[in-house]
């Protein structure tokens, strides 16, 4: 019994043992909350740092005989059989700043005693353009002409209205003044002031046109005549330019292209306060050393130019350009334009003619 009862109490120490046990609540563990601050991020554009670019571009394009010249009606008389090698260049010096230049060199293809131009003419005009803003700019040009006249002009173009795509994308005003000078520097001058109005914009079937009509009121130091017994110091006289272009591609590859190219209009349109006379002038003639006749100008009869004038052409080329390097493009040509040469007043302007022309050329930017 004594043994029993041992094992009795030993087996109730042991349950109690385990129910308690059984009672010890675990531990709870806590998660601690891990809280990112994010630090605002600043984005630093960085703009590239300004560097001068600017082309430089050379063209020879030789002209033929015009259409009827050679018989008693010599078709633009001083234009046949002539070349012209012209040098153009610009350089964005700035950012605000810009410089352009052009220079034609002409040269008399023809031979013989009957040549009807002069050998040799040049032909510069320089221009800088400085952008006060995207409305204004302002333009200083200089140009020497063929006859060794020169001029000079400042202008404000102010960029009136914008479209890019309509009908009329563009119109810039430019009012100016304008001074020039004859071939001595000291002889017969004019001053100007005027307005100029350039416009261009887009036609359907992938025309485009555009064009610049001249308002100037001109003071001249000289008389000019309006006739045989009439002069004048002064006049306001009103200059109309409108073009009209066409493309179509022929050929094209990656780094070769073929184009018909066509240019129409109004070359230009000219509306005098008053009609120009001209006096007459004798044949002269030019000889060398040795006495011997080189070249023979025309006796020139009295004539009058009438208030308004008018020029309209057209010009067709065939054009292959070839991109050699990514700066370097070349090009060649053929082509005709067809204009009334000489006889241009109004109420009478006829005898349209063509004159081909020929032309190679390379262009190179930096």
């Amino acid at each position: 019994m004594k043994k029993l009862a041992l094992l009795l109490g030993s087996l109730l120490v042991v349950g109690a043992t385990a129910s308690a046990k059984e009672a010890v609540v675990a531990p709870v563990e806590v998660s601690k909350e891990v809280v990112v601050v994010a630090e605002p991020v600043v984005e630093v554009v960085t703009e590239e740092a300004f560097r001068p670019t600017g082309y430089v571009g050379l063209e020879y394009k030789a002209y033929g005989k015009t259409e009827g010249h050679g018989d008693k009606d010599t078709w633009n008389k001083n234009g046949n059989d002539r070349a012209r090698l012209q040098t153009t260049f610009g350089i964005q010096m700035t950012e605000n700043s810009r410089f352009e230049g052009r220079v034609r060199d002409y040269s008399n293809l023809e031979t013989g005693a009957n040549k009807s131009g002069k050998d040799y003419d040049t032909e510069t005009r320089l221009r800088y353009f400085y952008k006060h803003s995207d409305v204004l700019t302002s333009r200083v040009q200089y140009r020497h002409e063929e006859d060794n006249s020169q001029n000079f002009e400042y202008m404000l173009r102010v960029n009136a209205y914008e479209n890019k795509g309509g009908l009329l994308s563009k119109v810039v005003l430019g009012p100016k003044v304008y001074h020039s000078m004859a071939a001595d520097n000291g002889g017969a001058y004019t001053n100007a002031v005027g307005l100029d109005i350039e416009y261009a914009g887009n036609l359907p079937l992938g025309f485009t046109w555009d064009g610049t009509l001249y308002l100037d009121q001109n003071f001249y130091n000289e008389d000019v005549k309006t006739s045989a017994t009439s002069t004048t110091k002064k006049s306001f006289d009103v200059t109309w330019e409108l073009y009209v272009y066409r493309s179509f591609g022929l050929y094209a590859s990656e780094t070769n292209n073929v184009d018909f190219n066509m240019v129409a209009g109004l070359d230009p349109y000219k509306f005098r306060q008053y009609s120009r006379y001209s006096s007459a002038k004798k044949a002269t003639e030019t000889v060398d050393s040795d006495g011997k006749v080189v070249a023979t100008t025309p006796a020139i009869s009295a004539s009058t130019t009438e208030k308004n004038t008018y020029e309209a052409q057209l010009v067709l080329d065939v054009t292959a350009t070839h991109q050699f390097t990514p700066s370097v493009k070349l090009k060649a040509g053929l082509g005709a334009e067809y204009r009334n040469w000489d006889t241009v007043n109004e109420s009478e302007a006829k005898d349209w003619r063509w004159q081909p022309f020929a032309f190679a050329g390379v262009n190179v930017t930096f």
